[in-house]
């Protein structure tokens, strides 16, 4: 009975709630369907687009894995924008363009001039970004104090606030002793390296080169020839550094030869080596005469002169 009891209670509740919420669903039932189904397609959604970026993320590491130029990282980082796949390849792409345009800075300025703007401006688009993750723009602020440095023209404010700043964000930094060395006196010094007159007058030099791919290059930094002049003899009025001293010419010996000429003959110009010939045999010759003297010679070769005669004496009686 007490079950039976119970049944119609609950029946009768439930009879209830129905009257009472037919006015309500008269009301806004269609809105509450409206809900719930907005709700299941966003729960749909969400599982389709968190698959789909699962397997876009996997793409994008694939691809970075296999970068094997600058070209490479650029095309990941814009393929991939907003993502960290896209992060790592940009600093990737940034750090090659350091490096070719430090290298090419002493070769064709104009190539190395391209690359450290792209660099800097690469290197900036990390820094400026709030989603860049902390190993990310701690790489980018030593790539841009590098970048500031190699551009410089003598003024080194920008480079040694950055290498401070990486120093003071990241005290743990891998590139905390490199940059040290730049903005922190050494043993036995006073003064930075960046902050000494040299380093600030060579960069200040160095910026004025324009060197070219076609120019004749000398051993390690391509350096001005004594006495301010280029490779090619012409006068080079950018250059600061002082000419070395004329060095005394070596003295001429007497009885030597001229010198040879550099430049091997060709076989066409080679002279012709004389002929050799085996002397002839001697013949054998009558056995001379002794030498006549040149008087009797020329006395013999005159004809003989007749004896005068003589004349007849007389015979006395």
């Amino acid at each position: 009975m007490k079950s039976e009891h119970r049944h119609d209670l609950q029946t009768n509740d439930l009879s209830k709630l129905i009257v009472q919420a037919e006015p309500f669903m008269e009301q806004y039932g269609m809105k509450a369907l409206v809900a719930v189904g907005a709700a299941f397609v966003l729960v749909i959604g969400y599982f389709a687009w968190s698959t789909n970026q699962t397997s876009r993320d996997a793409e994008g590491w694939t691809r970075l894995a296999a970068c094997t130029s600058t070209a490479d990282f650029e095309n990941v980082a814009e393929d991939f924008a907003g993502t960290k796949v896209a992060d790592w390849a940009l600093i990737h792409a940034a750090e090659s363009h350091l490096q070719s345009g430090i290298r090419n800075s002493f070769s064709d300025r104009s190539a190395g001039d391209r690359d450290l703007k792209e660099a800097k401006a690469q290197f900036q688009k990390l820094l400026d970004s709030s989603s860049t993750i902390p190993e990310i723009r701690e790489r980018a602020l030593f790539g841009m104090a590098r970048t500031e440095e190699s551009t410089s023209d003598g003024d080194l404010k920008n480079a040694t606030e950055l290498y401070k700043k990486l120093i003071q964000e990241y005290p743990n930094s891998i590139f905390r002793k490199l940059a040290d060395q730049r903005v922190k006196p050494v043993a036995g010094e006073k003064v930075a390296v960046l902050d000494q007159e040299d380093t600030k007058n060579f960069y200040k030099w160095f910026h004025a080169q324009n060197p070219k791919p076609g120019d004749r290059q000398r051993p390690g930094f391509n350096l001005p020839m004594p006495g301010g002049m280029t490779p090619g003899g012409e006068e080079n009025d950018s250059t600061e550094l002082p000419g070395l001293p004329d060095l005394p010419a070596l003295p001429s010996l007497p009885g030597l030869p001229e010198p040879l000429t550099s430049s091997p003959l060709t076989e066409e110009k080679k002279p012709a080596e004389p002929k050799t010939e085996t002397p002839a045999k001697a013949e054998p010759k009558a056995a001379e005469k002794p030498a006549v003297p040149e008087a009797a010679a020329k006395k013999a070769e005159s004809p003989a002169e007749k004896p005068k005669p003589e004349p007849a004496t007389e015979k006395k009686p």
